[in-house]
C-alpha cells in the first residue's frame, strides 16, 4: 500500500534551520509537529509509528557507529543507511524492482525526515556551523532538493546504483558501498547522468576500478572523472545512452576516460 507522507514546505524548514543554528541545537521536535501535511489527494497517511520504527532503525544504526560522538568516516553508516531504506516498503511502489513511489520524491518529504524526525542525527552528519563559518553549504543538507540533503542523496544513490533483483543484497547494492562521497557526487549532480541508471552503475564500476591504480594520486584520478563525466554528459546531449547496448556504453565511458586520462597527464607532463 502507498500511504501519503509527511512534509514541511520550504518557509517551515527555513525557520527551523534558523532556530537550530541561533540556538546551536536541534533539541527536540515531535514528529506530528503541527505545521507538517500532506499531499491533498486522497489517500491513507503513513501511521506515525512506521516514521517512529524508521527513526528508530537509522538511530540504532548510528549508535553502532559512536553516534552522538564524532566519526572520522561515515561511508559504512550510509551504506548502512541506504540497506534500512531499501527495506523501508513505504518509500516504493514495487518492492521487487524498487521503483520509488511519488510521495518518496518530494522534496518536502526529506525536509520533514531531516528536520523533524531525524535532527540529531543529520546534525551528527552535518554538524552545525560555527557562527563564523559559511550557512549556505549546511543549510542544503537540512532542506530537501537537489543532491545534498542529509538522507535525501542516500535514497538517491539507491535510484542511480541498485543492480537489480537478480542480484543478493550485498552485490545488488555494492556500488554503494564503493564510492566516496566526491565521487557519488560527481554522478548524481548531473541529472542527465543520474537520471540513467545504466550509464550511473557503468561510470561507478569504471571509477571504482581506477582505485587500483596506485601510481596516481587520489587528485589526480578525482580530476580525471569529474572531467570524463563532464565530456559524457556533453554527449548525451548528442546521443541517448538508453538506445546503446550496455557493452557499446561501457568501451565509452573507458574511451571517455583514457582520452581525458592522456590529456591530463600530458598538460600535468607526467
Amino acid at each position: 500500500m502507498i500511504y501519503l507522507l509527511p512534509q514541511i514546505q520550504d518557509f517551515t524548514a527555513n525557520k527551523l534551520i534558523d532556530l537550530f543554528i541561533e540556538k546551536s541545537s536541534v533539541g527536540k521536535l515531535n514528529p506530528e509537529y503541527k505545521e507538517r501535511f500532506y499531499t491533498a489527494t486522497g489517500g491513507q497517511r503513513i501511521p506515525i509509528d512506521y516514521l517512529l520504527d524508521l527513526r528508530r532503525s537509522i538511530l540504532n544504526c548510528a549508535n553502532k557507529y559512536n553516534f552522538p560522538n564524532k566519526q572520522k568516516s561515515f561511508l559504512d553508516f550510509e551504506y548502512e543507511v541506504a540497506e534500512i531504506f531499501f527495506n523501508w516498503p513505504y518509500l516504493w511502489i514495487d518492492q521487487n524492482n524498487k521503483k520509488p513511489n511519488g510521495e518518496a520524491l518530494r522534496n518536502n518529504f526529506w525536509s520533514y525526515i531531516t528536520i523533524i524526525l531525524m535532527p540529531d542525527i543529520a546534525v551528527w552528519r552535518w554538524p552545525i556551523p560555527s557562527e563564523n563559518a559559511s550557512k549556505k553549504s549546511w543549510e542544503v543538507r537540512m532542506k530537501g532538493g537537489g543532491t545534498r540533503n542529509t538522507f535525501q542523496r542516500i535514497f538517491r544513490r539507491l535510484i542511480s546504483f541498485d543492480k537489480g533483483k537478480e542480484y543478493q543484497l550485498h552485490e545488488r547494492l555494492n556500488l554503494i558501498k564503493g564510492l566516496n562521497e566526491d565521487e557519488f557526487q560527481a554522478i548524481i549532480e548531473r541529472t542527465s547522468v543520474s537520471s540513467c541508471s545504466k550509464l550511473s552503475i557503468l561510470l561507478a564500476e569504471e571509477i571504482i576500478s581506477r582505485k587500483k591504480l596506485n601510481m596516481q594520486t587520489d587528485n589526480l584520478k578525482q580530476d580525471i572523472y569529474r572531467k570524463s563525466i563532464i565530456d559524457l554528459t556533453a554527449y548525451g546531449k548528442v546521443q541517448s545512452f538508453d538506445l546503446l547496448e550496455d557493452i557499446e556504453l561501457k568501451e565509452l565511458i573507458a574511451k571517455v576516460f583514457e582520452l581525458k586520462e592522456s590529456e591530463i597527464l600530458e598538460l600535468k607532463n607526467i
